[in-house]
């Protein structure tokens, strides 16, 4: 008796955790900081997310991004973030709304070494919300990922809007 219980649960167990999901993301990002005089930028965001717990119409997980806003007129971004996530799942519904809030460090540039110029890596906070559309068993398309971050080195903000692909590892 002792074995067929053990074997039941190792198999509730299995069948809980194999719920797990893992995902690679990546997109095209456009953005604008309120620093002064400085333009619109375009590069990519990319990363990944685990979404380790499951109920009934909410997972948490965790995620891992990067910005890469490549330096444009003497400005650029680069930013990497990690923090935790929640994303909606509503039966028969292929859209899957999701928030985020992220921390990490990011090297802001702008200006070309006059005195409003800026150059440095500093702390980053992010605020992220946005929704996947379900298109295969393994893939989704980022519809609309909108994110604010406040970048303390330069003590500016940063909106960005992305879109792309998620692939699901399974």
């Amino acid at each position: 008796m002792r074995y067929a219980l053990s074997a039941i649960a190792l198999t509730f167990a299995t069948a809980v955790s194999s719920h797990a999901q893992l995902a690679l993301y990546g997109g095209f990002t456009t953005s604008k900081t309120n620093a002064a005089n400085t333009p619109r930028l375009s590069g990519g965001t990319f990363g990944t997310f685990y979404d380790g717990k499951h109920y009934p119409v909410v997972n948490f997980g965790i995620d891992v991004r990067g910005v890469v806003l490549p330096v444009t007129e003497a400005v650029g971004v680069f930013a990497f973030t990690v923090g935790p996530r929640a994303v909606v799942h509503l039966p028969g519904i292929p859209v899957h709304p999701y928030v985020e809030i992220t921390a990490g460090a990011a090297k802001v540039q702008y200006g070309s070494g006059g005195i409003a110029s800026y150059n440095r890596v500093g702390f980053a906070a992010s605020a992220t919300a946005g929704a996947d559309l379900h298109l295969l068993p393994f893939l989704d398309w980022r519809v609309i990922d909108y994110s604010f971050t406040r970048l303390q080195g330069p003590k500016s903000n940063q909106t960005s809007f992305t879109t792309g692909i998620v692939v699901h590892i399974p």
